[in-house]
């Protein structure tokens, strides 16, 4: 096993907190094939020079032995759905080191669905890392589903790159994996473009859960939104730490960051730390965290009407989950995350 530190506060807060950075314990990897194809690579001047991803090492990791490459592009003025890519690690390709790039040149419309998956005996490992371009006037809409096994290791890296007036929707559905680390980076560089997250993890078992999100405000009027909602159970832990950061020539952009968390266990780890820094007047920026269990009055409210106490907390945690799960609209697919959220919780 390698030892990485990644996952960095932007600005760093007291060490014996233990959240200025993280461990990210990976296997030894090799380069080996994986099952599907990659495209013939393109080099992307925006995704230069930009700090991002878990790590350095998981960008370089790709670079040298990656073993998928995948690039969905559209056309001016194109709207195009892409579909879903099902991207599965089993005891013959135990590793999926995958870069997927995705491109919407101007007043273009683009979508794809990501789902990632893994079964078998062996341990497992995936580092994937996914950038997104939104040129001018485009939209993006980004599905990730994760349901990976309790032998993968998976970081997940996403760059979200935006352009004048673009919009960029990312929807994550973190439910697998036995340790995850995941990093969402957003550079809204173009005025008047927005970056909307909205996602959901589930931490179950020893899961290990790193979650971080840094969004830059650079150009004017420029929107955020980060939404995530969360439940633990058993001896799961969780980090979760997000910064909205305004940059100097950001004015009359505006941001929020909100996390939720419910918590099933007395024996889960719940750790959160929201930022905001600001380098710029006339900004908006909120954030907001909170955990906690489930509302007893509640909860014995609904059980008052016959229903089963694991049948309660699993209506409670729809409720929080229906708002990102519903984005989705691909109805076997969403039958398919409905299916693991209701076997984690049972």
């Amino acid at each position: 096993m390698k030892t990485l530190y990644g996952n960095e506060l932007t600005f760093k807060t007291f060490n014996y907190l233990k959240v200025n950075e993280t461990e990210i314990k990976i296997p030894d990897v090799f380069k080996q094939d994986f099952t599907l194809p990659s495209d013939r690579k393109e080099e992307i001047k925006e995704f230069e020079n930009i700090k991002y991803a878990t790590s350095e090492q998981a960008i370089e990791i790709n670079k040298e032995i990656g073993n998928l490459y995948k690039i969905f592009k559209t056309k001016d003025k194109e709207q195009k759905d892409f579909g879903i890519l099902n991207l599965e690690t089993d005891d013959t390709h135990t590793e999926l080191l995958d870069t997927i790039d995705v491109v919407a040149e101007k007043n273009s419309e683009l979508r794809l669905v990501l789902d990632y998956s893994s079964k078998g005996q062996k341990e497992k490992f995936r580092n994937s890392i996914i950038r997104i371009l939104a040129k001018e006037n485009s939209k993006v809409d980004l599905f990730l589903i994760q349901g990976d096994d309790d032998k993968t290791i998976a970081s997940e890296s996403i760059l979200v790159y935006t352009k004048e007036d673009s919009l960029v929707n990312v929807c994550q559905y973190e439910l697998g994996s036995k340790n995850l680390y995941t990093n969402l980076t957003g550079e809204l560089i173009g005025d008047r473009s927005s970056l909307n997250v909205n996602s959901i993890y589930f931490g179950y078992k020893d899961h290990n859960l790193d979650l971080l999100y840094n969004v830059y405000h650079r150009g004017k009027e420029t929107k955020a939104e980060i939404l995530v909602n969360g439940a633990l159970k058993d001896n799961s832990l969780k980090v979760f730490k997000s910064n909205l950061d305004f940059k100097e020539g950001s004015s009359a952009s505006v941001g929020n960051e909100e996390e939720y968390a419910i918590l099933l266990s007395d024996d889960v780890t719940n750790i959160s730390v929201p930022l905001l820094l600001c380098h710029e007047d006339n900004v908006i920026g909120n954030h907001a965290a909170s955990a906690g269990k489930i509302d007893s009055e509640i909860l014995f409210y609904i059980m008052s009407r016959g229903i089963s106490k694991i049948d309660a907390e699993s209506l409670i945690i729809e409720s929080k989950f229906s708002g990102s799960i519903d984005q989705i609209e691909e109805e076997k697919l969403k039958e398919k995350i409905w299916d693991r959220v209701y076997k984690v919780i049972k």
